[in-house]
């Protein structure tokens, strides 16, 4: 394999809202055609389109594809394993590619945008409850969105071939057309070799009906939004309640006790919360070893990444004084040597560039985000303070 070559390219596809496609959750927007949208094509010609051709063939060639900077940057910035890495490494599902003759496996699914919270890095396009938000001051900076879907049928075609089925949104566990799909699957062939994934921001918990079919699985990821402790997470994930994401958090760990599921910290990491993490991680470990199936280990699913989009909301942004605050904090701070990685990553990234330039957006962004309740200035003064 050359040192750009990525799995997904040969078995995975994601939907964004609407329909837009691209190679992977993470693939710059602006670097896919826009002709790359279901009201085009169908999934499958999608996938076996010019594009997705020369993509793979700069993939063995060995040529960075500008569109995957964000792996780049996480490899070049010394993290444990980028996610290009991490999927790479997935025997489960690098076994199904067929390299002559790519075919969709693994499909991420994040067609629709219906969402009960407004976090803060995200906005209209992914969240339907963001319309309540006032962009007044940040107009230029969020373009405003109304509820987005798509059809099934442009998808249905690849469905019973998928032995990976990734949800996101929007909020997950509130479309209903992830259930159609699950129901479709099993339709065709079953589910039990199937495994799935849920992006879920940990203000709701699964129906009995979805529960069911998770026993029928091989096994379920939980990939929880857990973006901070308390105030935090309030004033990152609005309108959320911490005791709420908490009882979540636990039922979750807890469930893992009677079937296969699997809850990992997957951290949207930015100037809000980054200070944060020292209190994250301490709640994530005593709660693992008190609900969860095993105790917290080397090989625990902790994984918290940073912002990249929108661009103001960066650590890049933050001024020198607030990243040399940050560094001491978290620099080789961690209890074991996988957080201590997660968190001097997280430095190397944000000390990588300096983007404050951009400050002054930030600054308004946050100006606004404020007027929603709770302050960044009483969450974290030190950082506030400095700005």
């Amino acid at each position: 394999m050359s040192d750009t070559w990525c799995s997904l390219a040969w078995n995975h596809h994601f939907i964004g809202p609407g329909g837009n496609c691209k190679p992977c959750c993470r693939f710059k927007g602006q670097d896919v055609p826009p002709e790359n949208n279901l009201y085009h094509n169908d999934l499958e010609g999608l996938f076996n389109n010019n594009f997705m051709e020369d993509l793979r063939d700069k993939m063995m060639k060995g040529i960075r594809i500008p569109g995957c900077s964000k792996c780049y940057e996480e490899e070049d910035s010394k993290k444990t394993a980028s996610l290009r890495e991490i999927y790479n490494r997935n025997d489960f599902l690098t076994g199904s590619i067929r390299p002559n003759k790519p075919y969709i496996s693994f499909l991420e699914s994040a067609f629709s945008n219906v969402c009960d919270l407004q976090c803060v890095m995200c906005g209209p396009y992914f969240s339907t409850s963001w319309s309540k938000q006032d962009l007044t001051g940040i107009d230029d900076l969020v373009k405003p969105y109304g509820r987005i879907n798509i059809d099934l049928e442009s998808i249905r075609s690849v469905i019973k071939d998928l032995i990976h089925m990734k949800f996101t949104g929007g909020e997950p566990l509130l479309i209903n057309e992830y259930q159609e799909m699950l129901e479709e699957r099993i339709k065709h062939q079953g589910i039990e070799n199937v495994f799935l994934n849920y992006s879920t921001n940990l203000m709701r918990f699964p129906k009995e009906n979805i529960l069911n079919i998770w026993k029928k699985v091989k096994f379920v990821e939980v990939a929880t939004s857990f973006d901070g402790v308390g105030k935090v997470i309030e004033y990152v994930r609005y309108p959320s309640k911490w005791e709420v994401v908490e009882e979540n958090l636990i039922r979750y760990m807890v469930l893992s006790n009677t079937m296969d599921v699997r809850v990992g910290m997957r951290s949207t990491i930015m100037p809000y919360n980054i200070l944060d993490l020292p209190n994250m991680f301490d709640w994530w470990i005593k709660s693992i070893n008190k609900y969860y199936k095993t105790q917290f280990n080397e090989n625990s699913w902790i994984n918290p990444t940073h912002v990249a989009q929108p661009i103001q909301l960066t650590l890049k942004v933050l001024p020198k004084k607030c990243k040399d605050l940050i560094t001491e904090r978290l620099w080789d701070k961690g209890i074991n040597k996988k957080i201590t990685n997660s968190m001097n990553h997280l430095c190397n990234y944000m000390n990588s560039e300096d983007h404050s330039h951009l400050l002054d957006d930030f600054k308004r962004y946050t100006k606004v985000m404020d007027k929603r309740g709770l302050t960044f200035e009483e969450i974290y003064p030190e950082i506030y303070n400095d700005l």
